[in-house]
């Protein structure tokens, strides 16, 4: 079996700023006041690391952000799916063509690894019509540190009734160096898209094990997943 563990914003899709409006709303009204996400970078990060990053950048302290962060993410969560529908999403290049690609592999089962909260993750991709394909991961509502997210989804696969996948049939997709770091934390593989907010020199220089433009040619991706099995 090969786990291969998707990134979301950036990677599968993008939602034009829904995501960043919803949380700046949210927090601004659980706090009272306006809350700016000026200067706070999103991408590859947890929703509680940019929560964290935001209210620190409004002036509260490490024990008020700790207080108010189950209100904030409570909050946002709310907010976003509130708010989100298909006319927020934009799909990467070749990414509905690369899903059942490998959907139709017999030893590859698709995963997530995505610093959204888990609803608001599925709320993305349901409005993506990509939810089903996807059916566990882990999520920043599972732990603010990226780093600790794919030995968790790598558990639940395992918890799922698959069998244990080592760790080098075990690939993180992503387009951040965060994507990639997380991989080499947790010793698996590393597949970078340069469809986010990353270039692809600055991809290039975190030495993933595959560098794409984007998925717009699916036999570069289902090669590279072939040679593992």
């Amino acid at each position: 079996m090969i786990l291969l563990l998707f990134d979301i914003d950036g990677t599968l899709l993008i939602s034009n700023g829904v995501g960043r409006r919803s949380i700046t709303r949210a927090l601004s009204d659980v706090v009272g006041r306006e809350v700016t996400s000026e200067n706070v970078s999103f991408s590859g990060r947890t929703d509680p690391a940019i929560v964290r990053d935001m209210l620190s950048g409004s002036g509260f302290t490490g024990h008020e952000i700790d207080q108010l962060m189950p209100r904030c993410l409570e909050r946002y969560q709310e907010t976003l799916m509130d708010t989100i529908s298909e006319e927020h999403i934009t799909l990467m290049p070749g990414v509905p063509d690369i899903v059942d690609r490998l959907l139709a592999i017999d030893d590859v089962q698709l995963a997530l690894v995505t610093g959204n909260l888990q609803p608001t993750a599925y709320a993305k991709l349901t409005a993506a019509k990509l939810a089903e394909h996807f059916p566990f991961g882990a999520f920043g509502s599972d732990h603010e540190i990226r780093n600790e997210l794919p030995g968790m989804a790598m558990q639940r696969a395992h918890d799922q009734g698959m069998t244990w996948v080592e760790p080098d049939r075990t690939v993180i997709i992503g387009d951040t160096e965060h994507d990639i770091g997380c991989a080499r934390h947790a010793g698996v593989r590393a597949v970078a898209v340069a469809t986010g907010m990353v270039t692809h020199d600055k991809l290039n220089a975190c030495n993933p094990d595959l560098l794409l433009q984007d998925m717009s040619d699916p036999e570069l991706l289902t090669t590279y997943i072939a040679s593992l099995r």
